[in-house]
């Protein structure tokens, strides 16, 4: 087990230090190129895991078992998170006064959820049109590869100013909510502790937990661990949008390790200034974590 541990775990340790020792000597202009171009290449991945997991969610009756179990799982992740760190009191001063929500606001990080969804489903339709064309080549695996390396030029330009307690505090919560749900839900679905342990542990980084947990189990856990991350992401914008100004850490926990990436303009547009750099600091940590959770338990099954 150690030995498949440590073999699967290389190549991404490997990926992450390239990408952020490379951003230390690429240019400033260059790094900002890449770092742009990281939602370009999570589409064409998506497309290639859609296309991946063709097999399992074009099937009707296993597809629709798939996504409700992901709907379920999701849901149970994303609201124990959200009551667990609910306690937060609001703190006087720091919230934007001066910001007016307005309905549209939402609109455009739902419409990002919306692409990243229909490229897996093109992916799918790719597959049921061309069902032998990509079929054993490592497609996958070499885009997220490419994602990883991204993500760790993007990391290596992360500057924290002060760490407080609401800095551990929120990716620790997350992380034991992770326990919780993952022992509730054993109960629930017909999963071990250990596959629940495993596909939740993208703590929301669908083109990262899709990809990586089909390469370490099949695609049925992998189509499984796409969806329940995709739909965490939906969520959080939700509940950003809803409680952002007045519960920020249960918000930023739900965002997971997208706090950091794809739901931070949506933070700053909704807490404060500290809220910003919490869920900079805690989507850092859970997105370090991701990878080797996901392969931690993968290895226990």
């Amino acid at each position: 087990m150690l030995t498949i541990l440590i073999y699967s775990l290389l190549p991404l340790v490997f990926a992450l230090f390239l990408g952020w020792s490379g951003a230390r000597v690429i240019s400033l202009s260059l790094r900002q190129y890449l770092i742009k171009k990281i939602g370009y290449v999570i589409w064409i991945l998506l497309v290639s895991v859609g296309y991946e997991f063709g097999s399992v969610l074009a099937n009707p009756l296993v597809g629709r078992q798939v996504c409700l179990d992901a709907f379920l799982y999701a849901s149970i992740l994303s609201l124990t998170t959200f009551f667990l760190l609910f306690n937060q009191k609001k703190r006087v001063g720091l919230i934007h006064a001066s910001v007016k929500k307005e309905l549209k606001d939402i609109w455009p990080p739902i419409i990002e959820c919306i692409c990243a969804i229909s490229m897996v489903v093109l992916g799918v339709l790719l597959y049921s049109l061309f069902p032998q064309v990509l079929v054993n080549t490592p497609l996958t695996t070499y885009l997220l590869y490419i994602v990883i390396v991204l993500i760790g030029i993007d990391l290596a330009s992360i500057k924290i100013e002060r760490i407080t307690f609401g800095h551990i505090y929120v990716p620790l919560m997350v992380i034991l909510t992770l326990f919780i749900a993952a022992f509730f839900t054993s109960y629930v679905l017909d999963y071990k502790f250990s596959t629940l342990m495993m596909v939740g542990s993208g703590f929301g980084w669908f083109s990262l937990s899709g990809s990586l947990v089909a390469k370490l189990t099949t695609n049925e856990l992998g189509s499984f661990a796409l969806l329940t991350d995709l739909i965490r992401e939906l969520y959080a914008i939700i509940l950003l949008y809803i409680f952002g100004q007045y519960r920020s850490h249960a918000v930023i926990g739900v965002c997971g390790a997208t706090a950091m990436d794809s739901t931070l303009p949506f933070v700053k547009k909704n807490c404060s200034d500290l809220d910003v750099q919490i869920a900079i600091f805690s989507g850092f940590i859970l997105t370090i974590l991701a990878p080797f959770f996901i392969t931690l338990f993968a290895s226990f099954r």
